[in-house]
């Protein structure tokens, strides 16, 4: 397995997997088409985990614009839809679209005189984007571009960019001072260049855009000096843009990410400032401005130093970064309602189509006797499971997280708050819900 929980998580997530229901769930399942709710009679079912929608709600839906045709001898429904040809044989677990077999997870039925098809294999095949929002018992379903998916690199390796799904890499590995100068964080040794350009080029041969990403942390006093020297000054911020730029066409990168964090209160207006400098900068080249954004919420005086709306409109993106909601008590990384306020929060005060919504992908290991953590990576997740140590799993409802409690060898009680395949998908979904152009995973 790989080390870390980005790729097998992103998987999870972008290929759909639905959370687990019975064999056969009551009516009441509700459909949103690019946002719109389309209200059916009867309504959608769940069954073996997968939604099943009478055919011509989606079919004859004025977005898709298709036609059905039923055959009521032969027991099948033929649907074209611009060139493609779909045929469905109730009762079959296999249809043909343009004369080709593909498997299906459910067959067709027929309940109340409708035919139900598989609403996922019908929809992302039109080219549609499809999500489950289990809290609401909601399929998604948009068509239109698909949804971008970038990936932060931190001390990876480049076999972790070998996803299908993913557009974009943010290889998180620059630094920068109060001076405006640029260096490496990590893979500064002797080996360091030939280990970022196979990096680099096994993206590339992925057809991946590169972005560069660049860090400061202002969370000691240390570091906010170095951020307001950076902020404050029109030399020093001069300095690291011309320094992203030269380096951005050395080694041809797509974009440049900035990743400022803990700016300063007194510097808020610096920043937004710098932003706009850096954008209008990189723009003379085609490059991508994307930020890192701190979650923010209405009424809430966290992270005043940045300023979302100055922000959002010198930058081609916004990363929410939807996570460590807390990071000094015991408790999840991203609770839904928390989570969700934050994207309400962001699309208030940024146009819609610059959002990109960021998800951990990790997650922490509490101490509950002496209030430490540490940082959960994949092995440490594995091992945990594969333990014979005492532990209950468990669901958080009001979180929409999963847990794990148990004692260590010395008797102390752990909770762990981690993200799996249900809570990550009901998060992609708020995404897909708000029709935002992409999410990023930060691992």
């Amino acid at each position: 397995m790989k080390k870390f929980l980005m790729i097998a998580l992103l998987a999870l997530v972008v290929l759909g997997v639905a959370p687990y229901h019975s064999t056969m769930a009551d009516d009441g399942v509700k459909i949103k088409i690019n946002g719109e709710l389309r209200n059916f009679s009867p309504g959608g079912k769940l069954v073996a985990g997968r939604t099943m929608l009478p055919v011509r709600y989606i079919v004859e839906d004025p977005v898709v614009k298709g036609q059905a045709f039923w055959e009521p001898e032969a027991q099948r429904v033929t649907i074209k839809c611009g060139s493609n040809e779909f045929i469905f044989v109730i009762g079959s677990p296999v249809a043909l679209i343009n004369g080709t077999p593909f498997n299906l997870d459910v067959a067709p039925f027929i309940y109340q005189g409708r035919t139900y098809l598989p609403l996922r294999f019908f929809a992302e095949r039109m080219g549609a984007t499809v999500a489950w929002k289990a809290r609401q018992n909601t399929a998604l379903v948009n068509f239109g571009p698909k949804p971008r998916l970038m990936g932060y690199f931190y001390y990876g390796t480049p076999e972790e960019l070998d996803h299908e799904s993913l557009t974009d890499v943010i290889f998180r590995w620059l630094e920068t001072d109060g001076q405006g100068n640029l260096f490496y964080e990590y893979w500064s040794n002797d080996n360091g260049a030939a280990r970022r350009q196979a990096t680099l080029e096994r993206a590339r041969q992925n057809g991946l855009k590169v972005h560069a990403s660049v860090m400061l942390m202002g969370w000691n006093s240390a570091g906010k000096e170095k951020l307001h020297s950076l902020l404050s000054s029109p030399e020093n911020r001069r300095r690291l843009i011309d320094n992203l730029r030269a380096h951005a066409r050395e080694f041809g990168y797509d974009g440049v990410n900035i990743d400022l964090e803990g700016i300063p209160t007194a510097d808020r207006d610096n920043f937004s400032l710098f932003m706009s400098e850096l954008a209008a900068a990189l723009h003379e080249d085609n490059l991508t401005v994307s930020v890192a954004a701190p979650a923010k919420i209405a009424g809430s005086s966290w992270h005043a130093g940045f300023d979302y709306s100055a922000v959002g409109q010198a930058v081609d993106y916004l990363i929410v970064m939807a996570y460590d909601y807390t990071t000094t008590t015991p408790g999840p990384s991203a609770p839904i309602n928390w989570f969700e306020s934050a994207v309400n929060y962001a699309l208030s005060n940024v146009p819609r189509e610059k959002v990109i919504l960021g998800l951990g992908t990790y997650g922490r290991d509490w101490n509950l006797d002496q209030n430490t953590r540490t940082v959960l990576y994949q092995d440490n997740l594995d091992a945990l499971l594969a333990s014979p140590v005492a532990r209950v799993l468990g669901f958080d409802q009001a979180s929409f997280t999963p847990y794990i409690d148990y004692r260590d060898q010395n008797q102390r009680q752990h909770r762990v708050w981690y993200e799996n395949a249900q809570s990550l998908s009901e998060k992609y979904a708020v995404a897909i819900e708000n029709n935002l152009p992409g999410i990023s995973f930060w691992r």
